[in-house]
């Protein structure tokens, strides 16, 4: 017998119409009835869920014929589709995981790369790649730097690209 015919048949012995079959798959009443007129075929967690529905082998579900398969083994299709089930999901999961990690990672030492470029000051407090050199210096006397000297128009001139950090000894 075929898929259609079997899955009909095994419906009619238990008692359900298509509408409580589809219910109890949670699909809807024309995928069951295109799969007992055979336009369609159910996928395999379905199947599986229709063997353990109806106690039917999974085997007589694909292949149409109960193969001989001993005691031992009856169910070890079954069980190979729960674990693939289970291990895709498993990778699913890792995948995500470690996608999320390395795009954080990579996000997160932009920001540092950013900040260190464009000289943000609060961004290079936290950036742990950057070393912080403290140096002394003696602070220009209060002449060169007075609002009345020409040459400076009273302020401290440094090159733009040089910071400097100027910490007062007392």
């Amino acid at each position: 017998m075929s898929f259609k015919d079997d899955l009909r048949m095994m419906r009619h012995q238990a008692g359900l119409t298509q509408e409580d079959l589809a219910q109890k798959l949670h699909v809807t009443r024309q995928t069951v009835s295109t799969w007992e007129t055979g336009k369609n075929r159910p996928n395999l967690e379905t199947l599986h869920t229709l063997s353990q529905l109806f106690n039917e082998p999974l085997e007589k579900l694909l292949f149409g014929d109960e193969t001989k398969v001993d005691k031992v083994n009856r169910h070890s299709v079954a069980k190979k589709i729960d674990h693939d089930v289970n291990l895709k999901k498993r990778y699913r999961f890792w995948t995500i995981s470690l996608a999320s990690l390395l795009t954080l990672t990579v996000a997160g030492i932009g920001l540092l790369l950013f900040g260190y470029y464009q000289g943000i000051d609060t961004i290079d407090r936290i950036n742990p790649f950057l070393s912080y050199e403290v140096g002394y210096t003696k602070l220009p006397s209060s002449s060169e730097i007075s609002p009345r000297n020409k040459k400076t128009d009273g302020y401290l001139r440094c090159t733009p690209k040089v910071k400097v950090n100027i910490a007062c000894l007392s």
